[in-house]
């Protein structure tokens, strides 16, 4: 039984989504794009507004509540169309999201990590489809279950103007494809349901290994998967021609399209944190398929991600598949004896096919377009990454805000010292609390988010300390707001979208939906959202406009974690910025009820630290012991330590804490830890900090 009509994920017992009241709408709109645009652009747009709601906008208002009263869910079908099926752009670039996850207990070759995921995601997939999976809840309060129907055997198609979604039954889906070397297998897997979980494993392991060890490198200019990255137009020319050349073609396609999922066993072996995360965006496009509901990825240096594909489901929903896989490697990845180890059962026979394809000149000159776009769009984008371990959700809590808003806070600032202005910015909210729910635009910019941006740039003389913490706290209280607002029902974009999509096909577009800052109040500069999660090492996706960012981030208990993503706008700067600008947003608001003489008594504590340092690092040291550690403080080192905590004037009651944390290093590492303490507060705080009280 497939989940969409297993009772136990009925979505009958669900509230239905809410239309919201047009005046409420309109209310929050102008409240949200009033501080984005100058004044005079902002009226003109709010004169089209007036006459809108003097006009049409009753009568599509009426549309909407009789189409929630005859759906399920008034939104879905609109949403889907608009955000996915009618989206021309790469689904590799832009639309889906990718997972990275934390490194394994223990090493695992390629093919045994692999073969544990397959074994984990066909139980899982059993658990779904008998319905014996537990049903999605946050804080007791139950949420939608109608996306798992999507989760497997599912794949999105090119259209010529239209893509759409092709979910494939039980029997059409029982065996796994994977990606190996720019080739594609069938992999067909016994039932695992009942099966010894161990030997099941082995022998999947078995398989795995066969095709990792037999496989021929295939040239790049023969790569049908490169295809699924290039702009949905492209690719449904060539998804066309590909089906023309053969009927061996239309076969393979199917087989590979109708799989229960995708493995893709990479080359590659990503070492540092950009690394993997790009590597687990978009690798070299060869060993993916993007249409495939979900793809596991699997590194040839033991790493593990995902890639997700985005038209019917959210990255929320495929983490509970992703939690469950990561609890199983871990669980398993000492358990498991090596298929390959002497002494191990005989090998059965090999029940993975290569899916060949045939080619013409045609077909080989859609690849080589596909992997001139996928080259230069690689080239043309820029992926940053930033782990800021200075502090994370359990310091933010200490100052009585939220950690989720106080991250969307530094992310408007760093942007505005980047660039002088706060955009549009999206940040995902869950409506999954109602029948077939998704996703709101919780809009981050307020007139207070903005008004403090610019305290702390372009005028930080003229206000205290004080007034910038209380602006700031005010900035972060309505982004928290709105975000309820948006979870249950009550945002702007979707209610504006229904009232568009309620026109009748011969009706004229009203004026509103076509004003400059009515389409710029949309046009999504910064598109962020945040899943936290600690499986995940990485996260992200790509920018949704050419002009602007995506930034995933993660908010751990004493760390955060950014993926910048855009088209060379400078995604590594703006880490710097959001680096600078989280540490600034702590100072404030753990420094707004200290007098200007209190935080300068502090820096003149670390200046004579810095001297007191530089002034030990030049003078004559005993000799270390041959044996000590070159990375610690020798016992010698205690001496001076005392000294130079003797050495202090202004306040060494100020100095002694960073001392202590200090003094561990050595002296050549605090004389770069100091300047750099140093040079924050008078380049960065003091600019700031220090004006005469408001």
């Amino acid at each position: 039984m497939s989940p969409s009509s297993h009772p136990n994920y009925s979505t009958s017992s669900l509230p239905r989504l809410p239309v919201p009241e047009l005046e409420d709408t309109v209310s929050r709109f102008k409240a949200a794009a009033r501080p984005l645009f100058e004044k005079d652009d902002f009226e003109k747009c709010m004169e089209k507004l007036e006459r809108f709601m003097a006009s049409e906008a009753p009568v599509l208002q009426a549309r909407l509540k009789e189409r929630a009263d005859a759906h399920e869910n008034w939104l879905e079908e609109w949403w889907n169309e608009y955000a996915y099926f009618l989206n021309r752009s790469s689904l590799c670039f832009n639309v889906n999201y990718f997972f990275g996850f934390r490194n394994t207990p223990q090493p695992l070759s390629q093919a045994r990590l692999a073969a544990i995921l397959i074994d984990g995601a066909l139980r899982f997939r059993d658990t779904l489809e008998s319905g014996e999976l537990e049903h999605d809840n946050i804080r007791g309060k139950a949420m939608c279950m109608h996306q798992y129907q999507y989760m497997f055997a599912t794949c999105r198609h090119p259209g010529e103007a239209r893509d759409q979604t092709e979910v494939y039954p039980r029997e059409q889906s029982g065996h796994v494809a994977i990606a190996h070397k720019g080739r594609f297998f069938a992999l067909r897997v016994p039932g695992v349901a009942g099966t010894d979980r161990l030997a099941a494993i082995q022998q999947i392991e078995r398989q795995l290994q066969a095709i990792i060890d037999s496989t021929e490198q295939l040239e790049r200019a023969k790569s049908i998967g490169i295809l699924t990255a290039s702009l949905r137009d492209d690719w449904y020319a060539a998804r066309e021609c590909l089906l023309q050349v053969s009927p061996g073609n239309a076969e393979s396609l199917r087989a590979l399209e109708s799989s229960a999922f995708l493995v893709s066993l990479e080359s590659a072996s990503p070492s540092t944190h950009q690394e993997f995360s790009l590597a687990c965006h978009c690798s070299n496009g060869v060993d993916r398929y993007f249409d495939k509901n979900f793809q596991l990825l699997v590194f040839a240096n033991g790493r593990y991600g995902f890639n997700g594909e985005h038209s019917l489901t959210d990255a929320t929903t495929d983490m509970r598949l992703c939690n469950a896989l990561v609890k199983d490697v871990e669980a398993l990845c000492g358990e498991v004896p090596s298929a390959l180890s002497a002494g191990a059962a005989a090998s059965g026979p090999c029940t993975a096919s290569e899916l060949k394809f045939d080619y013409s000149a045609d077909l080989l000159g859609h690849i080589q377009r596909a992997i001139d776009y996928f080259d230069a769009t690689v080239r043309g984008h820029e992926l940053a990454t930033l782990e800021f371990d200075s502090f994370g959700k359990e310091q933010i809590k200490k100052m009585k805000v939220s950690p989720d808003a106080f991250v969307q806070m530094a992310m408007q600032l760093a942007y505005y010292r980047k660039f002088g202005h706060v955009p549009a910015t999206y940040e995902s909210a869950s409506t999954k609390s109602y029948a077939r729910g998704r996703t709101e635009t919780s809009r981050s910019v307020s007139e207070h988010s903005v008004q403090w941006c610019r305290m702390m740039v372009d005028h930080p003389e003229t206000t205290s300390l004080h007034a910038k913490s209380e602006l700031l706290k005010q900035a972060i209280i309505n982004q928290s707001q709105f975000t309820a607002q948006c979870a249950k029902g009550a945002g702007i974009d979707r209610h504006l979208l229904g009232l568009e999509y309620a026109l009748l096909s011969h009706e004229p577009k009203p004026e509103i939906f076509s004003d400059p800052v009515f389409l710029a109040s949309r046009h999504w500069k910064l598109s962020t959202s945040q899943i936290s999660d600690p499986i995940l090492g990485a996260y992200g996706w790509g920018e949704v406009v050419d002009d602007g960012f995506g930034i995933a981030y993660r908010i751990e208990n004493n760390s955060l974690h950014f993926n910048v993503v855009s088209q060379r706008l400078g995604s590594k700067r703006l880490c710097r910025y959001l680096s600078d600008a989280l540490m600034d947003m702590r100072f404030l608001l753990t420094n707004a009820h200290k007098q200007p003489h209190e935080i300068m008594a502090e820096v003149d504590a670390v200046a004579n630290v810095l001297n007191s340092i530089k002034l030990l690092s030049s003078a004559p040291k005993s000799p270390s012991s041959p044996d000590s550690d070159a990375g610690s403080v020798t016992n010698d080192d205690s001496a001076d330590s005392a000294r130079f905590r003797g050495s202090f004037s202004p306040d060494p009651a100020a100095s002694s804490s960073l001392v202590d944390e200090l003094e561990r290093l050595p002296s050549s590492e605090m004389i770069c830890a100091l300047e750099t303490r140093l040079s924050r507060f008078v380049k960065e705080s003091l600019y700031w900090a220090l004006p005469s009280t408001s």
